[in-house]
């Protein structure tokens, strides 16, 4: 399945030069699986998690919000989207999901944002939310905006962290919402953005994963999407997951080969998870996107995944990402980081 193909790189330009969208997105997609099974190197990552707003409205519990995280946090300089954006496109750049650590729909100019990205080219544009600052305006902008995807977490615990923090405004829940949301694309005959409805449940045990995604189906019939996972612990100096190293075997990271994270200060590391910034890629306000990307750290970053021994990587050996399921039957029967994902 893998084979050792970092020094032979791929020109993301090269690849997508004269195609038309669908042709260009299905090449997209193959490329996605290759990098991510190791077998080719782009010059230029294929997807950008970009943290417009590092701050957020809720402190859950299994959060690095929860008070894990250490650096001060802010909102995204637009003129700072924008230089991320234009490199992007300039080299290839064909998807950008707007959150990482903080709720996107904080910043001032989220939507401003999305149709930026959108009018230079950038394919697939996604944001992750919490959905408890939607309302009906908010829904007409976001279907305005040209959003291609949306991620809505439906897990309980953010319904009761809000009421907690904001216990003498008038409430509205993350069910009302998404289901408004939903209705509302239904009424106005649009598929865009599509909709995938995430959980994550405490149980690890098929029963109990099963009944929570029959829940969400019927609660929620016009999403596109539904996926459950497992709460994991978000400390990262402690497996997520308690029986992480002795259910789960671990593979090189996909996400080494397919994508980088951009805090809202224009720093760049691997992934949500080094959510204090230890690995310390570069800076975007200083370097391109493609000079970290091609970085030397990189480089012995994916040898060192590539070579079996990524437990000698702090934040990786604890982390679920890329990994598979042994043969326990008495675990939840589905690949952390692999679960449905499209990007």
């Amino acid at each position: 399945m893998y084979s050792n193909n970092l020094s032979e790189i791929v020109s993301l330009k090269d690849e997508f030069e004269g195609l038309k969208v669908p042709v260009k997105f299905a090449r997209y997609r193959n490329l996605w699986e290759k990098a991510g099974n190791f077998q080719c190197l782009t010059d230029f990552p294929l997807h950008l998690d970009i943290e417009l707003s590092g701050v957020c409205n809720l402190r859950c519990d299994f959060c690095s919000q929860d008070g894990l995280i250490t650096e001060p946090l802010g909102m995204m300089k637009e003129g700072l989207f924008q230089k991320i954006i234009n490199d992007g496109v300039e080299n290839g750049l064909c998807a950008i999901k707007l959150q990482i650590r903080g709720e996107s729909f904080l910043h001032p100019k989220l939507f401003d944002c999305i149709r930026y990205a959108k009018d230079a080219g950038v394919m697939d544009v996604q944001v992750t939310t919490n959905g408890t600052l939607l309302d009906e305006k908010c829904i007409h902008k976001v279907f305005d905006s040209g959003l291609d995807r949306i991620v809505f977490s439906v897990d309980a615990h953010h319904s009761e962290n809000y009421k907690q923090r904001y216990s003498t405004q008038k409430y509205s829940s993350v069910e009302y919402n998404v289901k408004r949301f939903l209705e509302l694309r239904t009424e106005l005959g649009i598929s865009r953005p599509w909709v995938r409805l995430q959980a994550s449940i405490p149980q690890t045990d098929a029963f109990h994963v099963k009944q929570t995604r029959l829940y969400i189906e019927g609660k929620f019939p016009e999403a596109d999407m539904v996926g459950v996972n497992r709460i994991y612990d978000f400390c990262d100096d402690i497996d997520s997951f308690p029986d992480l190293h002795k259910n789960y075997k671990m593979l090189p990271c996909s996400y080494l080969m397919q994508r980088l994270s951009v805090f809202w200060n224009g720093d760049v590391t691997t992934c949500c998870m080094d959510y204090n910034n230890h690995f310390k890629l570069g800076n975007v306000e200083y370097q391109t996107i493609q000079e970290i990307w091609l970085s030397e750290k990189m480089y012995q970053f994916r040898k060192t995944h590539f070579s079996g021994q990524r437990k000698t990587m702090s934040i990786c050996k604890y982390c679920h990402n890329s990994t598979i399921l042994l043969s326990d039957k008495n675990v939840l029967d589905n690949t952390p980081g692999h679960i449905a994902e499209y990007t």
